[in-house]
């Protein structure tokens, strides 16, 4: 049974906060739904109390939850409709308070918020005072009372960013960036409540009780001021100054108390409430277990037998199996963040793949089994140990207690796969023996076998980035460009095998094959490289073939396409090129300025350039170089490029944080060429 919402009445008006709902268990029933407000979210009742009071939660005096609505299976083919009502994130605290005089001692009560926002996590301070509320005031005014609260959220002077905007604003090592946006919408708005003021002034002066009004607040108003203690005089100087700009600052204000709220500005689509991913990677990035005689499935244990944990668990994601954490005695809480640590895994820091989350269940019990059982491939967390005992339910099973990933036995090899999937995992465990044995994987001794250094690298870099307390943005990103490399080599094999594919340029593809600067792969450019690459990632390609993320990516690519700003050239790999290739000649360069320069003329095309260049990668570095050729036309094209870069209002930060040196560069060329 998928869980739905109503449509309601025909009100299209989205709001901050959709449903409140509010469970409770009662000793002879069991766990209820008391309230649901405004309306019905049209989810069975009974099914909603049981993910509101998860298992154990009368042994904590408080837990949070998450869950979803509007989730929907794939059909045979791993499709999902687009149509319907949107996913709606659910965030719930359940809280146990201690009473002699109520039987079984304890009244349990559990509260929930339903958005369409992802930074869910931004609810909780109000829903913590909101239900101790209803402990005093049982009644559904209360919950009234937080649904207006909630959704007089002012978020009206938060910018829309796009893609490219937030992929800006997320690298950016200037919290300032993007602040005339801010700025625009800020004076706007101060100037609409003005014009409100001075319309409320003219039909005073028509309205004798509120002229008198009027005139006794502005004599007043005139008293504070002289005393320099209007309360917004300093708030309007300085208001816009000194504030991170990754954050929309507002605030809600319940039963007269006013909670300061941080949206977070850029946040990924499948990226959702305040998850961490660091722990997921601590947690399973444990030693190896010994090899066992049974077959190795070639969807998930890539290097055979010694597949590193953190890369069976990827393999599992993006072949859409159905995986579980097991949380035995923890939080619900607690065993909800893997969940969502998980989904921004597969997909990508959140940010390449789209479908996870629709597939993901961040907590869930046995009374939603039906529901589980009906996706292909499912992302679940639960606290009852019974799910171990089956593992006809699960393909992997993470077990948070013990920090160990288990494949289910009765998961069943692919038909055609197994005498090669048996041959392969032989000769990569051999290259894998020397990472399983060792722990720190920050270690430097010994330069792993090429056939298996994608997978090794990436963990080696994870686990060397976390040792040096690299924060969670950037972990993310080392996982988002894991993910994008993988992404580059499906349609290299589509178009190997079949001569077509959806989620590439053809044109490009059959270009990469050649010398010159049109190739289409992100890995390294010379095709036995490629060829390698696919080689090494061909049963994990063939896993996700079908899977509803590969769909999405399919039609997400050819909407990009249509949207794209800069038409005819491939952004990433020419950035790529310029910052990774030491074998390009004069000729192959100058192509890249010049393209660049030919292509990149609006604002638009600017910024889209700016998001294949984060700051926190170096920025224009790669531009830059283009200052010190030894070809006029090279420098030419790089100023002028530079110029362009300039007038955009993110770019001229970009422009302002590069070395003193590219500065004085651009300066010193712009001013030659100027004269000449």
């Amino acid at each position: 049974m998928a869980t739905s919402i109503a449509s309601g009445d025909g009100d299209v008006q989205e709001r901050n906060v959709e449903y409140i709902l509010l469970a409770e268990f009662d000793i002879d029933q069991g766990a209820i739904l008391k309230h649901q407000y405004p309306r019905p979210t049209g989810a069975d009742d009974s099914h909603l109390a049981e993910l509101m009071l998860p298992d154990g939660a009368h042994d904590r005096e408080s837990d949070w939850t998450m869950f979803f609505l509007n989730q929907r299976a794939p059909d045979d083919d791993g499709r999902v409709p687009d149509d319907g009502p949107p996913l709606l994130h659910v965030l719930n605290l359940v809280r146990t308070k201690h009473d002699k005089e109520v039987r079984r001692g304890a009244i349990v009560k559990a509260m929930a918020v339903c958005t369409r926002h992802r930074f869910i996590h931004i609810y909780q301070a109000i829903l913590m005072l909101a239900l101790e509320n209803y402990y005093r005031v049982p009644t559904v005014d209360t919950l009234a009372e937080l649904y207006t609260s909630v959704n007089q959220m002012d978020l009206s002077c938060m910018p829309q960013l796009s893609r490219h905007e937030t992929t800006i604003l997320r690298f950016s090592d200037d919290q300032n960036m993007f602040e005339e946006r801010f700025t625009q919408l800020e004076g706007g708005r101060r100037l609409a409540d003005t014009l409100s003021r001075d319309a409320e002034r003219l039909e005073a002066l028509h309205n004798p009780a509120l002229a008198e009004l009027a005139a006794s607040a502005s004599e007043e108003s005139a008293m504070t001021s002289r005393r320099g203690t209007a309360p917004d005089s300093g708030r309007a100087r300085g208001s816009t100054r000194n504030k991170d700009r990754r954050f929309f600052d507002t605030e809600i204000v319940y039963s007269g108390v006013k909670l300061p709220i941080r949206v977070p500005m850029t946040v990924y689509p499948e990226e959702i409430s305040d998850f961490s991913l660091i722990q997921l990677l601590t947690t399973f990035a444990g030693a190896l277990q010994a090899p066992s005689s049974k077959t190795t499935h070639p969807h998930l244990e890539s290097s055979g037998q010694y597949t590193h944990p953190i890369i069976l668990l990827m393999n599992g994601l993006l072949t859409q199996k159905r995986v579980i954490f097991l949380g035995h005695g923890k939080p619900a809480g607690e065993v909800a963040n893997y969940v969502l640590a998980a989904v921004a895994l597969g997909s990508g820091g959140g940010g390449v793949l789209r479908g996870f989350a629709n597939r993901a269940f961040p907590y869930t019990n046995l009374t939603n089994l039906d529901t589980l059982l009906s996706f292909s491939g499912y992302i679940a967390g639960v606290t009852n140990p019974a799910f171990e005992e089956h593992p006809e339910w699960w393909d992997l099973l993470c077990n948070i207690n013990t920090g160990k990933i288990t494949v289910s036995p009765a998961l069943t090899v692919p038909s055609g796969s197994h005498a090669k999937s048996q041959a392969d995992s032989l000769r990569r465990s051999l290259d894998s023996v020397s990472l399983s044995r060792n722990r720190s994987f920050s270690s430097r001794e010994g330069k792993p076998d090429k056939w298996n250094n994608l997978d090794t690298e990436f963990i080696q870099d994870l686990m060397l980035a976390i040792e040096r307390h690299y924060g969670e943005v950037a972990i993310r990103a080392k996982v988002e460009n894991y993910v994008r490399r993988f992404m580059s080599l499906v349609p290299l094999y589509e178009f190997e095998r079949s001569g077509s594919t959806l989620l590439g340029d053809p044109a490009h593809i059959a270009a990469s094959d050649k010398p010159g600067i049109d190739g289409y792969s992100i890995s390294p450019g010379d095709k036995e490289s490629r060829n390698h690459d696919i080689a090494f990632y061909q049963s994990r390609i063939e896993g996700f073939i079908g899977t509803q993320a590969y769909h999405n990516a399919q039609s997400d690519y050819q909407s990009m396409q249509s949207s794209s700003f800069i038409r005819g050239i491939d952004i990433a790999h020419m950035v790529y090129c310029l910052r990774n290739s030491t074998n390009l000649d004069v000729n192959e360069v100058e192509a890249i300025y010049k393209r660049l320069d030919e292509q990149v003329v609006t604002d638009d095309q600017v910024t889209e350039l700016l998001a294949s260049l984060p700051q926190s990668q170096g920025g224009l570095q790669p531009l830059a170089y283009g200052f010190y050729h030894p070809s006029p036309s090279i420098r030419l094209y790089t100023v002028r490029l530079f110029e362009k870069i300039e007038g955009n209002q993110a770019g001229a930060r970009y422009v302002r944080s590069t070395n003193f040196f590219h500065q004085c560069a651009f300066s010193n060329l712009r001013y030659a060429f100027s004269c000449s």
